[in-house]
């Protein structure tokens, strides 16, 4: 029995790692946005120091 890899039929585009992980930081926008609103600036210095640290 042989077993064929090969990536999904649904996918015809040249998207790449790096346009995927884009997008996902301009979707996380607002929510960072609503966090700063509710949680001021306790939320930007938990973001930031995530972000540092990767």
């Amino acid at each position: 029995m042989e077993l064929t890899v090969s990536p999904a039929p649904h996918i015809h585009d040249n998207l790449t790692v790096s346009k995927c992980m884009y997008n996902v930081i301009i979707a996380l926008l607002p929510a960072f946005a609503v966090s700063l609103y509710f949680f001021g600036i306790g939320a930007f210095i938990v973001t930031l120091s995530s972000i540092l640290s990767c």
